[in-house]
């Protein structure tokens, strides 16, 4: 493994590190817990990044613009994962997040009635304390559809 020399940018405040080869992010904000992304040459990535030598890293706190939308983000995702595990048959839309927090297109037989919604809020609980983690990955278009065709 080799040295890579990162910079953390923190408004004015500049910290120089010197880590390994294959660190991510993460590792670099290891138990900032406000901390959802990370910002490299004004682009997003995620924590699970590895910084390439000389790279001047921001943090992204979740209660910024930026880590809201990925909060909004994350949260659809969770949605639509306790709605296929509640309602099978449901056949998702689009959930970009908005302004003010994110909505979810489903396309189900009848609609989602009060007690559904209350279901759906508590598999959501569930499924946010398995604490399961976002990554991005890239994939072509045809392997996407392949790994999608069920």
């Amino acid at each position: 493994m080799s040295d890579v020399r990162v910079t953390i940018q923190r408004d004015s405040e500049r910290e120089e590190r010197v880590v390994t080869t294959g660190t991510t992010a993460a590792a670099l904000f290891e138990g900032e817990r406000s901390i959802v992304a990370a910002r490299v040459a004004g682009e997003l990535k995620d924590l699970a990044y590895e910084p390439a030598d000389g790279d001047e890293i921001e943090p992204v706190d979740i209660t910024s613009d930026d880590g809201l939308d990925i909060l909004r983000h994350s949260t659809a995702h969770v949605m639509a994962q306790a709605v296929q595990e509640l309602f099978p048959e449901a056949k998702l839309g689009i959930g970009p997040p908005i302004k003010n927090g994110f909505y979810y297109d489903f396309d189900v037989a009848e609609p989602f009635t009060p007690e559904d919604l209350k279901r759906i809020e508590k598999k959501m609980q569930q499924i946010q304390k398995q604490g399961q983690r976002f990554s991005r990955r890239v994939t072509t278009d045809d392997e996407a559809r392949a790994e999608l065709a069920d």
